[in-house]
């Protein structure tokens, strides 16, 4: 028996290094395990009171709660926030008046398994309710934040008449509801929006329907139109003309219609009247558009009167004779110059 006793003992002398060393390992591999399948997250999720038909909540004192999950690290990442929630069901039928529930980890929903919830906060949630009511009420005319580049801005929108659900205490004398604004801020063109209905702090505890409103945006653009009289018909030709070119009639009348603002920086010395005769090859006379030339940058309409301009062309030194190898028709370059108008 003694042999046997010293026997053991030799034998943890002589390996007690290595079953140390092994039993801190353990212990790491231990501490490494629960690291990493304890890991803690909180979440806020929404608290859901489920109430009989005609009652309504009037008010929760909580509307959100803290909710802490334990779990690996995959079960935490797997885990739907959006799904997570807390539902109380309300014994209220009929009766109206303020109750107090407790709440925990029984009453969340959405969770996976290999996640545990610990612990929710606040653990009691305070409701009121009401006598749910229905009713119709108009929507007003959506407001506008801004201005348009150019111009006003015209709404139109519907529906104009829409049905809210709630409690009795907030309905009861609510005449009409207003949706969000509409910013306007540098618009140019004409668009249509989608409006949500506000209910003023009560969107929780209303239902509404519909809950959005489709609204148009008209931009009218103010415009005004100007009138200027003898301006010169200006020839375009190439530098070795060697013609001798007139108009009839010499000058034209020019109106111009747009913006106040672009209108009215326009002066008679900004306006040129041009008739392309370089195409012109044969004497004798032609019928040119004129063409309307302004400073760069100005967008306007523009009409000339009279539109089209007779010009006569004759050679002024015989030796030159006309070009007349693939005379480009004129016709072509009257419905070019048209474009251009």
């Amino acid at each position: 028996m003694t042999a046997k006793l010293n026997h053991i003992k030799q034998f943890f002398i002589q390996h007690f290094v290595l079953k140390l060393l092994a039993l801190v390992l353990a212990t790491i591999t231990v501490y490494a395990i629960q690291s990493i399948t304890n890991q803690l997250d909180e979440f806020e999720v929404p608290i859901v009171i489920e109430v009989d038909d005609g009652i309504a909540i009037l008010k929760q004192n909580a509307k959100t709660a803290y909710i802490t999950c334990r779990g690996s690290i995959d079960d935490l990442r797997r885990l739907n926030v959006k799904e997570l929630k807390i539902i109380v069901e309300s014994k209220t039928t009929g009766v109206v008046g303020s109750e107090r529930f407790p709440i925990g980890p029984r009453n969340v929903s959405g969770w996976t398994r290999g996640v545990k919830i610990t612990k929710v906060r606040p653990d009691i949630v305070s409701v009121d309710f009401d006598r749910e009511i229905e009713k119709q009420l108009a929507v007003a005319k959506p407001e506008t934040v801004g201005s348009p580049l150019l111009g006003k801005a015209e709404i139109t929108y519907e529906p104009k008449l829409v049905t809210i659900k709630g409690p009795k205490n907030k309905l009861i004398d609510q005449k009409i509801l207003r949706t969000e604004p509409i910013n306007i801020e540098g618009i140019s063109a004409s668009f249509d929006t989608k409006l949500q209905i506000l209910t003023e702090g009560q969107s929780s505890v209303c239902h509404i329907e519909p809950s959005e409103v489709t609204a148009h945006v008209n931009i009218v653009t103010e415009s005004i139109s100007k009138e200027w009289e003898n301006i010169k018909v200006l020839a375009m030709v190439d530098s070795k003309c060697g013609k001798s070119i007139t108009f009839s009639p010499e000058s034209v009348a020019v109106s111009l219609r747009g913006s106040p603002q672009t209108v009215n920086s326009i002066s008679k010395n900004d306006i040129s009247i041009f008739v392309d005769c370089i195409s012109i090859s044969k004497p004798g006379t032609h019928k040119i558009p004129a063409a309307l030339h302004l400073p760069p940058g100005i967008n306007l309409s523009a009409a000339i009167a009279p539109p089209i301009i007779n010009v006569t062309m004759e050679i002024q030194n015989p030796q030159i004779k006309p070009d007349t190898s693939n005379p480009e028709p004129n016709s072509k370059k009257n419905e070019e110059a048209d474009e251009s108008l």
